[in-house]
């Protein structure tokens, strides 16, 4: 009886080895991210000086009773056996929803000692302003607008229901990594956009923003 049990458990195991594995993902994910980060870490001139988001309140151009909605608390990549031309990144925010208000969200990392990033702006309670991705040039202060490599908007999803901004990454886009390549120096960012762009100057672009310490490596699976 021994021995058939052990000739049973070795077909077994024979047979797991020859099968295939297939549509199978190798990630990180929402509960092993490759960054994490602190909650209520907002900071931009309106975090810094209150009385000046009063003052926006007041004239009813900035409403809001809390920045939630770009408070990062993860983010991580991850990939698809049977997409191996895509990369894929998440980033967890706090409490997201839509705004009329204009927001970025981005992730940021360097691959063969180059600089990239994908970025989706929204606004008009959700419309898409854009969605890109590629390598980022210039100020590394200004990271997140250096990027001419536009995407299909249907590649960047906004999952309300689940806090989650996903990223679908055409690997071409961001140097064509392939397996066993590491992605360096990564982590997220997010900021809130003036209304009226000419008052970018001379306060910078975000009134409110909130970024991450560098995460771990990840490395590129197919």
């Amino acid at each position: 009886m021994n021995k058939k049990i052990s000739g049973i458990f070795v077909c077994m195991l024979l047979i797991t080895a020859i099968l295939p594995i297939t549509g199978c993902v190798i990630a990180e994910d929402e509960q092993d991210p490759n960054i994490v980060d602190e909650k209520d870490d907002i900071f931009g001139i309106f975090i810094k000086n209150p009385k000046i988001l009063n003052f926006f309140t007041k004239l009813k151009i900035f409403n809001m009773e809390s920045f939630d909605f770009m408070d990062i608390t993860s983010a991580w990549f991850y990939e698809y056996e049977t997409e191996p031309d895509y990369l894929y990144a998440s980033i967890k925010i706090n409490d997201l929803e839509f705004t009329s208000l204009r927001v970025i969200y981005a992730i940021r990392w360097t691959y063969n000692e180059k600089n990239y990033a994908v970025s989706c702006h929204t606004h008009s309670n959700g419309e898409f302003s854009w969605f890109s991705a590629g390598r980022v040039f210039g100020l590394l202060d200004n990271w997140a607008y250096k990027m001419g490599l536009i995407c299909d908007i249907s590649d960047c999803k906004i999952g309300i229901e689940e806090n989650i901004v996903t990223f679908k990454i055409p690997k071409d886009l961001v140097g064509d990594p392939e397996s066993g390549d590491a992605l360096t120096y990564t982590n997220a960012w997010t900021g809130l956009r003036f209304i009226f762009e000419p008052l970018t100057f001379p306060f910078g672009g975000e009134v409110a923003e909130d970024s991450t310490e560098y995460g771990g490596d990840y490395f590129i699976q197919y």
